[in-house]
């Protein structure tokens, strides 16, 4: 007979007596996740007014993110942000006629019920607050438990797993289908197999390794940043993501950047010219897979210099030499895709059915837009 998992969460007032694994991943886990814990995310992320648990389950330890339905928060942590507010950034952007006289009036009465349906009460599974999340290695019956666990002690909330890739970790993406979780999908991500005859006969990616031999820039890895590479790398990361995409994206500070870097978890690697970081990449790895967590590069360089492309030639390289499949997260679709990736979808995740009829009516209706977009 199977033993049942064992659920426990912890929180600030409790966090100390929770017993880590000895792993060398757990520790990792844990020099990020205690700070977060202790301090508030708001301490990290600018735009993440939640609260951040420790849940176990059996010797796995993950973060819970609890969201109280804080308006303005990033898309990381709010689901009306990703699905509403971030839709209607994109339809200003496009300036076509469809978008201002069909789709905006229609996105706009759907955001009216969705908050009414209090879409943001949602407690998040493995949430690290990161656009890509690592899979949890979670047994069909401990996400039932799970579950089971949440749905009693928060009877009021919607449990979501974000960052569910069915392209790279199908057995997850069927476990969660197993126990009843509505399968939504959100955006597309790009997955490469650095061995596949798409990439290593590619002339793009020939051209883009000949660009960064050639420049004059030094290749430097995360013992070499220090406090002032800190303040390079979060406003490199802000200009990008924040300046020049969406403020919906999480707003890591320096606190931030100085902690995942002392905590190692992530793997760094930096441009560097004159004494002065330019573009950056980081990601991590998990069960064959390396994944990218945190990229910035100098928006106001010449685009002719190519710190973009020289970043992602870094990081496929690295995934070649750790003979891992690269996922490569959103965004940048042509250029990815034009250098062997292969364009999958992402989904989160969403179990409703402890709630009343109007809130399973909104994640439903999210759901219908999630299909709409994962055939277009």
């Amino acid at each position: 007979m199977t033993r049942a998992p064992s659920v426990a969460i912890f929180g600030v007032d409790t966090i100390d007596r929770l017993c880590w694994p000895a792993d060398l991943e757990a520790q990792y886990a844990k020099k990020y996740l205690v700070p977060f814990i202790k301090n508030g995310p708001l301490s990290y992320v600018d735009n993440a007014h939640v609260r951040m648990l420790a849940l176990t389950a059996d010797d796995l330890v993950l973060p819970l993110v609890i969201s109280d339905e804080t308006p303005g928060d990033s898309d990381v942590c709010s689901l009306y942000s990703h699905y509403v507010r971030y839709t209607l950034e994109e339809m200003a952007k496009r300036n076509d006629r469809l978008s201002r006289w069909l789709l905006k009036p229609l996105t706009s009465a759907a955001a009216v019920f969705l908050r009414a349906a209090h879409i943001d009460k949602v407690v998040y599974v493995n949430n690290w607050l990161l656009t890509t999340n690592p899979c949890p290695n979670l047994t069909s019956s401990q996400v039932r438990e799970i579950t089971a666990h949440l749905e009693e002690r928060y009877p009021g909330y919607a449990i979501v797993f974000r960052s569910v890739n069915k392209h790279v970790h199908r057995r997850f993406f069927d476990v969660l289908r197993e126990n009843k979780y509505k399968m939504v999908a959100t955006r597309k991500v790009y997955v490469l197999d650095p061995f596949s005859k798409r990439y290593k006969q590619n002339e793009n990616v020939r051209r883009d390794r000949n660009l960064l031999k050639q420049n004059a820039y030094e290749v430097i890895a995360s013992n070499e940043l220090d406090e002032k590479d800190v303040i390079r790398i979060t406003k490199l990361y802000r200009d990008l993501y924040l300046k020049k995409h969406s403020l919906l994206n999480p707003q890591f500070n320096e606190r931030f950047f100085s902690l995942v870097l002392q905590a190692n978890t992530f793997v760094f690697k930096a441009l560097r010219k004159n004494g002065q970081v330019d573009s950056f990449f980081s990601c991590y790895s998990r069960d064959g897979v390396m994944t990218g967590a945190l990229l910035g590069y100098d928006i106001d360089l010449p685009q002719n210099v190519g710190l973009y492309r020289q970043a992602i030639a870094i990081a496929m390289t690295e995934a070649r030499n750790r003979e891992e499949i690269l996922n490569l997260s959103g965004g940048s679709g042509p250029f990815k895709v034009f250098r062997g990736c292969q364009p999958c979808i992402e989904y989160e995740a969403i179990y409703d059915r402890h709630l009343r009829y109007h809130r399973r009516l909104a994640y439903f209706c999210i759901w219908a837009g999630g299909v709409f977009q994962s055939i277009n």
